[in-house]
């Protein structure tokens, strides 16, 4: 019995050492290598194993607790990137530059309210914080908050809200224009600094969070001149609005009010907050 446990230990504590590994490599962008990049252990869960951070010369070297677990890298200006380790030991790694609107931290704000996308979902009231900015004459951004799944996830440029009407009808598609990472801070408290730092990225680890907030990303939706007037004139057409996907979190039934109506005239019409 006693040499049954003590075989039973050894393989345990092999098995144990052979998950365990050095890993190394390194990192660089379209410019040559990145300094100080923030590189993580992580789990297909996105739980945080080990975390170590590269020198100035983009190189990295550290202890990761299985081999099978995935490498996430983050540095400010670049998007995250995630890649599954399948018992590699070296890395060579390139990071994309983060996608930001030229618009961002220069566009005149025209309106911000809790009032501007309202519904209801699951017999509750929904109100949802949301702003316009006028870009030029004929070109506008609503910025709408998204509450993230993850607290790792990103919110990469590309991905669409839709416009929908009765029957779920899509009426318009408007596509997000920067690349926006988690923050936590909520709707009602940020403010333009922290909304520069989740298009730019910031100098704390990713992902971390005060007292379990979540995390929300803030993402830019273009459109025009003609889609606002459209919904001026017809506020009966919109019933929902959709980012991304169905999720409970991401989509709002909505009615429309005078006071939504009101303020979709005043941002048509230029005017300030």
């Amino acid at each position: 019995m006693k040499t049954s446990l003590t075989c039973l230990l050894l393989l345990v504590s092999a098995s144990l050492l052979a998950q365990r590994q050095n890993v190394s490599g390194q990192i660089s962008g379209p410019d040559g290598r990145i300094p100080n990049v923030s590189v993580r252990e992580v789990d297909a869960n996105h739980r945080v194993y080990n975390h170590t951070k590269g020198d100035q010369n983009g190189l990295f070297s550290f202890y990761v607790r299985d081999a099978q677990h995935s490498l996430q890298f983050y540095a400010p200006g670049y998007r995250t990137f995630t890649h599954k380790m399948l018992g590699q030991k070296s890395f060579r790694v390139t990071l994309e530059p983060r996608r930001v609107s030229p618009y961002v931290g220069n566009e005149r704000l025209v309106l911000k309210s809790d009032r501007l996308f309202c519904g209801h979902y699951m017999e509750m009231e929904v109100k949802q914080m949301a702003w316009i900015e006028k870009m030029n004459d004929t070109l506008f951004t609503l910025i709408l908050p998204v509450k993230m799944d993850m607290i790792i996830d990103e919110y990469p440029a590309g991905r669409t809200l839709l416009v929908l009407g009765s029957w779920d009808k899509q009426l318009m598609q408007w596509e997000n224009v920067v690349d926006a990472y988690p923050i936590d801070v909520a709707p009602h408290e940020v403010s333009d600094v922290h909304l520069a730092q989740s298009y730019f990225g910031t100098d704390r680890l990713p992902g971390g969070t005060k007292d379990d907030r979540p995390l929300y990303a803030y993402p830019h939706f273009q459109f025009t001149k003609a889609n606002l007037e459209y919904l001026v004139e017809h506020p009966q057409a919109m019933h929902r609005l959709v980012v991304d996907t169905y999720k409970a979190d991401n989509y709002w039934n909505l009615y429309p009010t005078d006071q939504t109506i009101e303020l979709l005239k005043q941002v048509l019409e230029g005017v300030g907050r």
